[in-house]
C-alpha cells in the first residue's frame, strides 16, 4: 500500500510543478479539468494540570505543564473529467490515528506517513425519470443535520451515496457506510455497517429542515441501533437559529435495550460587527447499569471541536455507557452532558477576528454531584496575507466536584487536593493554496 501511495502522491507533486500555480485549473489534452490544491499547517500547544501527554485522554491533576509543536500537510487533486463525473483524491500526513507529526527529530526526517484523507468518483445527471440525482463512492466526510449524532468529517468512512434532487428545495439520500471492517484481529464475524437516510427541504434561501433515519448494526447480531433525527437551522427576524433532536432506540444485547436521546437548541443575534450567541444542549444518560436499558445518549462524533476546547476536546468526558464510541474516552459529544452556553463573535477589522465563549457543564446522571465545571474560551484569528491564518486560543476549564466523585482516585482530600483547573492554549499559522 505504501508503494502506491508513494506514486500518487509523486504524480501530485509533478502535475503541481507543470501548473502556474498549485491553485490553478490544468487542463489535460482529454479536455478533463484537474484542480490542485493543499494546505500547511504549523501548530504550537501550551498544556497544564491535565494527566494526559500531549492532549491524550486527560482528568485535572496537579501536574508539570506541557508545551510542543505539531504539523500537517494536506494535497488536494480534483479531477472534473465531464459536466456530470469528477473525482476527487486528498492525502494527508498522519500519525498513528492523528492527523499531524510533533516536532523534535533530531536532525531526521518527519516521522509519521501519507494516508489518504479522501478518495472518491461522483456522477450525477438528470437521466433518472428526468430528476436530478447522482452517485457518489468511495471514503468521503459524513455527518448528520447539527453534527449531534454522526459527524465524521475529520477522517470520514468508506460510503456509498444515492441522492436525487427531485426539486430545487428538497434533497432526498440514502447511504451505506462501512464503520469497521472486522478482522481476525477483532472477531471475524462483527463488521459494523450503518445504513441512512435523509431528507433536507429548503423553505426558503434563509430556512431549512431536515430529517433523517439512521440504522447501525454488527454483523454478529450483537448490536442494533437506530437514531431519528430532525433538525432545522436558519434566520428569522435577524435572529440566528439552528437545533436538533435525536430519539433512539434498538437492541445492545438479547438483553438490553437503547433508549437514549438528546437535544440542542441554538440562538444568535447580529449587530454588527458583533453577534451575540446563545446555546443549551442536552444528551440523556444513564444512572442504573442494572436494568435492561441503556438510556445514555449514543455517538459516533469525530474527534474535535464541537463545543469546548478542553472538556470535549482534551479531557475524558461524562460518558459511561457508550456502545458506538469509546466509554469515557474523548470527543463523546453530549452523551451524558448538559451545557449552557453564551458566547461572543467580533469583526475587530476586515482582517481580525475573535471569539470568546462560557460553559457551565454538568454530567446529566451522576451518583453524586453533576458539577463538571465552568469553561471559558477565547479565540483570535489575524488573516496576514491571501490564504495566510494566524490564529491563537485558549481555554480555562474552572473543574467541579464531579471529578472528585466520579473520576480521580484517593481519598477525599487526596482526590480535592488533586482536582486542578485545567489551561489549554494553542496558536497556529495555516497557509493554504
Amino acid at each position: 500500500m505504501k508503494k502506491y501511495l508513494t506514486i500518487i502522491l509523486a504524480a501530485v507533486f509533478v502535475l503541481g510543478f507543470a501548473a502556474s500555480a498549485l491553485a490553478d485549473a490544468v487542463t489535460a489534452k482529454d479536455d478533463t479539468k484537474i484542480t490542485l490544491g493543499g494546505e500547511l499547517r504549523v501548530r504550537g500547544w501550551y498544556l497544564d494540570n491535565a494527566s494526559g501527554t500531549r492532549r491524550a485522554i486527560s482528568t485535572p491533576t496537579d501536574g508539570v505543564s506541557q508545551g510542543w509543536y505539531d504539523e500537517r500537510v494536506r494535497l488536494r487533486l480534483m479531477a472534473d473529467v465531464t459536466q456530470n463525473t469528477s473525482g476527487y483524491v486528498a492525502l494527508e500526513t498522519s500519525s498513528g490515528t492523528g492527523d499531524s507529526n510533533t516536532w523534535g527529530n533530531l536532525n531526521s526526517k518527519q516521522g509519521g506517513v501519507i494516508s489518504i484523507l479522501e478518495a472518491w468518483i461522483l456522477h450525477k445527471g438528470s437521466g433518472l425519470l428526468g430528476i436530478p440525482a447522482g452517485l457518489k463512492i468511495g471514503h468521503m466526510p459524513l455527518a448528520l443535520g447539527e453534527k449531534q449524532f454522526l459527524d465524521h468529517t475529520k477522517f470520514g468512512d468508506d460510503a456509498i451515496v444515492f441522492f436525487m434532487d427531485p426539486s430545487k428545495e428538497l434533497h432526498v439520500g440514502l447511504l451505506t457506510a462501512k464503520l469497521s471492517e472486522a478482522t481476525s484481529a477483532t472477531n471475524s464475524a462483527a463488521d459494523i455497517d450503518g445504513y441512512v437516510g435523509l431528507l433536507v427541504y429548503k423553505l426558503d434561501k434563509d430556512n431549512t429542515l431536515g430529517a433523517n433515519f439512521s440504522h447501525v448494526n454488527y454483523s454478529d447480531g450483537e448490536l442494533a441501533f437506530s437514531n431519528f433525527g430532525l433538525h432545522a437551522n436558519g434566520m428569522l427576524a435577524g435572529l440566528s437559529y439552528n437545533t436538533e433532536l435525536d430519539l433512539q432506540f434498538g437492541d445492545e444485547s438479547p438483553t438490553t435495550e437503547f433508549g437514549g436521546y438528546g437535544f440542542l437548541l441554538g440562538l444568535g443575534y447580529k449587530m454588527d460587527p458583533v453577534t451575540i450567541r446563545g446555546q443549551f444542549a442536552y444528551g440523556s444518560g444513564d444512572d442504573d447499569a442494572a436494568d435492561s436499558k441503556n438510556k445514555e445518549f449514543q455517538v459516533t462524533s469525530g474527534n474535535d471541536i464541537h463545543y469546548t476546547q478542553i472538556y470535549e476536546y482534551t479531557t475524558r468526558t461524562a460518558a459511561s455507557a457508550q456502545d458506538l464510541a469509546n466509554s469515557g474516552g474523548r470527543s463523546s459529544g453530549i452523551a451524558n452532558t448538559t451545557y449552557f452556553r453564551l458566547g461572543l463573535d467580533a469583526n475587530l477589522t476586515k482582517d481580525l477576528m475573535a471569539s470568546i465563549d462560557g460553559f457551565l457543564l454538568n454530567a446529566t446522571k451522576a451518583v453524586d454531584s453533576k458539577k463538571i465545571g465552568t469553561e471559558f474560551d477565547a479565540k483570535i484569528a489575524y488573516k496576514i496575507d491571501k490564504n495566510l491564518t494566524y490564529a491563537f486560543m485558549v481555554g480555562y476549564l474552572d473543574t467541579g466536584e464531579w471529578w472528585e466523585d466520579s473520576v480521580l482516585t484517593g481519598t477525599p482530600s487526596e482526590r480535592e487536593a488533586n482536582n486542578k483547573n485545567i489551561i489549554q492554549a494553542m496558536h497556529s499559522l495555516v497557509l493554504s493554496f
